[in-house]
């Protein structure tokens, strides 16, 4: 699918003085983060609350508005979902509260890995038998009374409709007896056809993070469409069926929302 488009004349952009403004207000609410870094730990499970409170401000800093779509379940699940880019962490943070899996790399990165560490991210060591490592530490967080959520992709894509769910994770949900969560994610704008992502949106073929977010921030505002599943009970289920029946899912949540985005556009 082409993800391109006319940058100039399809996305409206922030004149200088709005792209200042957001600047400033950005660089606030990164700097309040980094304030109150220290005291996540300390606030225990706590935390949690605080770390969505800021992740709303910074959605809010960052122009983008959530579209929420389906009920919010309450109690532990496990949350999978379709992957775009980084700004996924924000969005999917704020709508459920919950912790992450991520690549252990991102456990490095200056500030984020800081901040990722801050929210109970989970890192996920790549080699063998480290799958199961991570599998065990998911349990117990779900144990602990707080949602996962993980991309089951294993990487970012263009396409709103999910690929290949890798189903190895899938198996702190069948061990323990919890509930999947499959969620369906797209970026637009009105400009945006039917069933794609915004163009500048999708963060993909290890792309520098940095042009990325610099041609994303000069958006006057973007709207992250979130689209809540039905729950999927693990009973019954082995980790490549219960991967299988969640893509599913999320592809059937895309599919309608296309097709109702193209009955609005095709009334007169």
């Amino acid at each position: 699918m082409s993800t391109t488009s006319s940058f100039d004349t399809d996305h409206p952009l922030l004149s200088r003085l709005g792209l200042g403004l957001k600047a400033v207000r950005f660089g606030g609410t990164l700097v309040l983060g980094v304030v109150l870094l220290p005291a996540v730990p300390l606030l225990g499970r706590r935390s949690k609350y605080l770390i969505n409170w800021w992740l709303g401000r910074m959605l809010n800093a960052l122009h983008v508005r959530l579209d929420i779509d389906g009920n919010v379940p309450s109690g532990p699940m496990l949350v999978v979902a379709n992957h775009c880019s980084w700004l996924d962490i924000l969005v999917l943070g704020r709508v459920f509260n919950t912790a992450f899996v991520s690549k252990a790399e991102v456990g490095g990165w200056p500030l984020v890995g800081s901040f990722a560490r801050a929210g109970g991210t989970l890192f996920l060591d790549r080699g063998q038998g480290k799958t199961g490592e991570t599998s065990a530490s998911i349990r117990d967080m779900l144990e602990s009374g707080r949602s996962v959520l993980f991309f089951p992709e294993g990487t970012t894509t263009p396409d709103p409709n999910p690929q290949r769910f890798h189903a190895r994770l899938f198996a702190a949900a069948i061990e323990g007896g919890y509930n999947v969560l499959p969620v369906s994610l797209r970026y637009c704008d009105d400009t945006t056809p039917p069933g794609m992502h915004h163009a500048l949106a999708p963060w993909v073929n290890e792309a520098p993070l940095w042009p990325h977010f610099r041609d994303l921030f000069k958006l006057r505002k973007i709207c992250a469409e979130v689209r809540v599943c039905a729950p999927l009970d693990p009973r019954g289920y082995d980790r490549r069926s219960l991967a299988e029946a969640a893509r599913m899912a999320v592809a059937h949540r895309q599919a309608v929302a296309t097709a109702r985005h193209l009955r609005e556009k095709a009334k007169p």
